[in-house]
């Protein structure tokens, strides 16, 4: 599960709240609870009640089939053996054709590149290549946010039990449960938190029972994300 780990540590990708990790044994967290006025959470009775399936998702994944996205990311993980969360800011760059970027700007400068098939770990000249097409495990987990991103609901339920909670309209989180039982030896639960067409945090639970928190903001999308943002990002085809 070493690799696993990496793959874990590198895509804690998308939207800091503060959340202290539960037990193994406890149910996820409810919802975010960073200082944030009220406005800009999701509510904390969202994942309360009967969740939603199937073609009921659609006008959530509908909403979300970006061509680009760009925004600023603050992060906090809770492990259990730290008494106070670690840290992490930076930046999201996101291309339908050519994957996802996340660009760690503080404490110290790291890029992740993820592809389909493989993702590229990036601190100062070391360079760590991991390819995510001979786990189908790894490549479900990692895959999960760039995937969110096209509105490709079949693709993710292929690994994934999706629930919804909350509106397409309105405040919505989606939970994703793993199916398989090796899967679930990596991650416990991931929940993204939105409002309409907009992506606000995620949530991952980890099966270690650490957790790792995000929220996103400065969203820029689509068109008002340049060919030359891409590219800066990405690095050469």
């Amino acid at each position: 599960m070493r690799r696993g780990a990496r793959v874990l540590a590198a895509l804690a990708i998308a939207p800091g709240l503060a959340l202290a990790a539960p037990p193994p044994s406890a149910p996820p967290p409810s919802a975010p609870a960073a200082p944030a006025a009220p406005a800009d959470q999701p509510p904390a009775s969202l994942l309360s009640g009967q969740p939603a399936h199937g073609a009921a998702l659609d006008p959530v994944f509908a909403r979300l089939q970006l061509r680009r996205l760009r925004c600023a990311f603050h992060e906090q993980k809770h492990i259990a053996l730290l008494a106070r969360p670690v840290q992490s800011s930076g930046a999201i760059y996101f291309d339908r054709d050519r994957g996802i970027v996340r660009e760690t700007r503080a404490p110290r400068a790291e890029k992740a590149v993820l592809t389909r098939t493989a993702l590229r770990i990036q601190r100062g000249d070391h360079v760590e290549d991991i390819p995510l097409d001979k786990s189908k495990d790894l490549q479900a987990f990692a895959l999960i946010f760039p995937t969110l991103l096209r509105g490709e609901r079949a693709d993710i339920e292929r690994s994934f039990d999706v629930a919804l909670y909350g509106r397409a309209d309105g405040w919505w989180a989606l939970a994703f449960t793993p199916r398989a039982d090796s899967l679930r030896a990596l991650v416990r639960r991931v929940v993204v938190f939105g409002r309409a067409g907009e992506l606000v945090a995620l949530q991952i639970a980890e099966a270690s029972g650490d957790t790792t928190d995000t929220r996103l903001s400065d969203l820029h999308t689509n068109g008002d994300v340049s060919d030359a943002e891409i590219a800066a990002a990405f690095g050469a085809p």
